[in-house]
C-alpha cells in the first residue's frame, strides 16, 4: 500500500468518525433514545436553588436565597485553600531545598505570576501586592475553567418549568433522580404558561410557588394569598410527570458568569488601587482629581486652568474602572457559557470540543487580564506629578 493510499484511508476514517460524532449520534441515536440535547434557560442572574435559605439555621431575611453561583464560589474557595494547604505541607512549610513535583508545580506558577508583577510594578510594589495578584489569578482561573468540568450546568435541581420559560417532558430514572426527555433534535422545548406551571406544582409536588410567580398566581385567581401547595403522596411518580413540562436548575454555575462576583472583585481591585495611591502620595493623590495646586499657581502657569477640566475627567475615569473590570470579565465568561450551551444543543457531540479548547484559552486570558489590569492601575496610582511641581517651583 502506497503512502497516498494510506493517507486516503486516514482521511476517510476521520470523515466517518466526524459523521458519527457530529451527525449520527446527535441527530439519530440520541433522539431515538429520548436523550437529545436540551437548551437550558439562559438568564443573567444566578438561579435560585433554595428560597429563604437559613445557613446553619441562621435567619438572614426572607430575601436571602441560595444561588448556584454561590455554590461555585464556595467550591473555588475550597480548591484554592486546598492547593495552598497541600503545597505548604508538601514543601514542609516551604523549607525543602529540593522541591517535589507538586511543590515544583506550585512554585512554577507562583514564580511566573511574581515575575509579571515585578516587571510591571517593580520590586517594591511587587512584594506588597503579589499575594493579592496571585490570589485573584488562581481564583479566577479555577472559576473560569469550572464550566469545562463534566456535570457543571448539567446536573441540578429538577422542578416544574417556570412561566414564560421553555420546558421539556421528563422521565423518572430512579428514586428522586429525573432526566429531561427530548426525542427531537434541535427542539427548544415548549413555553410554559402561568396556569400550566401552577398545575404542575400542584399535581407533581416538584417545585413551589414563590416570589413573583406566587403574586401573579394570586392576581390571576389561580391560588389564594396564603396558599401552600400540598405535596402529593406519590410525588415524582412517572404517571404524574406526563403532560407537564420541566426544567433543571444547575447546582453549580460558573462563578464569574454572575455580575455580583465580578463587581465584588472589581470593588476589591478599586480599593487596592486607591490604597496604593494614598500610600505613595498621601493627600497629594487627590490633586489629580481636585487640582488645587494648579489653581493656586495660575500666575506662573496659566495653562494649569486646563486641570479644571482634566480633574473631573480623571475622577470619572477612575470610577469607570469598576465598570470596565467587572463587565469585561462577566461578559466574556457569560458569553462563553452560552456558546458552549448553544453548541452542545446544536451539535451535541464532536464539534463542541473545539469550543472547549477555546474556553480554556479565554479562561486563562481573562484571569490574567483582570489581575494585570489591577496591577497596572495600582502602579499608575503611585505616580505623581513631581516633574510638574519642580518646574512650577523653578
Amino acid at each position: 500500500m502506497t503512502t497516498s493510499q494510506r493517507g486516503c484511508l486516514v482521511i476517510v476514517g476521520l470523515l466517518v468518525f466526524a459523521a458519527i460524532m457530529c451527525a449520527w449520534l446527535p441527530f439519530v441515536f440520541m433522539p431515538s433514545n429520548g436523550i437529545a440535547p436540551a437548551i437550558p434557560v439562559i438568564q443573567v442572574p444566578g438561579e435560585v436553588l433554595v428560597y429563604h435559605w437559613k445557613p446553619l439555621g441562621i435567619e438572614l431575611g426572607d430575601d436571602f436565597n441560595l444561588i448556584n453561583t454561590m455554590v461555585a464560589v464556595a467550591i473555588v474557595d475550597v480548591i484554592v485553600l486546598a492547593i495552598m494547604f497541600f503545597a505548604r505541607r508538601a514543601s514542609n512549610n516551604w523549607t525543602n531545598e529540593i522541591p517535589g513535583r507538586f511543590q515544583g508545580f506550585v512554585e512554577l506558577i507562583a514564580d511566573g505570576i511574581y515575575g509579571i508583577t515585578k516587571s510591571i510594578g517593580g520590586i517594591r510594589i511587587a512584594k506588597t501586592i503579589f499575594p493579592l495578584i496571585a490570589t485573584i489569578t488562581l481564583f479566577l482561573l479555577i472559576a473560569n475553567w469550572m464550566s469545562l468540568i463534566p456535570g457543571v450546568e448539567s446536573f441540578g435541581l429538577f422542578h416544574c418549568a417556570y412561566p414564560e420559560k421553555n420546558g421539556y417532558d421528563a422521565t423518572r430514572v430512579s428514586g428522586s433522580f429525573f432526566q429531561l426527555r427530548n426525542e427531537q433534535p434541535l427542539n427548544g422545548g415548549e413555553t410554559v404558561s402561568l396556569e400550566e406551571h401552577v398545575a404542575c406544582v400542584e399535581q407533581t409536588g416538584l417545585g413551589e410557588l414563590h416570589g413573583k410567580v406566587h403574586e401573579d398566581a394570586v392576581k390571576a385567581g389561580l391560588v389564594s394569598e396564603d396558599h401552600h401547595a400540598a405535596v402529593p403522596a406519590n410525588a415524582g411518580a412517572q404517571e404524574l410527570l406526563e403532560g407537564h413540562k420541566f426544567h433543571i436548575t444547575p447546582f453549580v454555575r460558573p462563578a464569574a458568569s454572575d455580575l455580583n462576583l465580578t463587581l465584588g472583585l472589581a470593588l476589591i481591585s478599586f480599593c487596592t488601587i486607591q490604597y496604593f495611591g494614598f500610600r505613595a502620595q498621601g493627600l497629594n493623590y487627590l490633586q489629580k482629581f481636585f487640582p488645587l495646586r494648579s489653581m493656586g499657581n495660575l500666575r506662573n502657569k496659566p495653562l494649569g486652568a486646563i486641570d479644571l477640566i482634566v480633574g473631573p475627567l480623571e475622577l470619572v475615569s477612575e470610577l469607570s474602572k469598576i465598570v470596565s473590570l467587572s463587565f469585561r470579565l462577566f461578559g466574556n465568561i457569560f458569553a462563553g457559557a452560552i456558546l458552549l450551551a448553544v453548541m452542545l444543543f446544536l451539535v451535541g457531540t464532536g464539534l463542541p470540543v473545539i469550543f472547549y479548547i477555546l474556553e480554556l484559552v479565554v479562561g486563562l486570558a481573562q484571569a490574567l487580564v483582570f489581575a494585570v489590569l489591577t496591577l497596572v492601575f495600582a502602579s499608575q496610582a503611585m505616580e505623581g506629578h513631581h516633574g510638574d511641581e519642580e518646574h512650577a517651583e523653578h
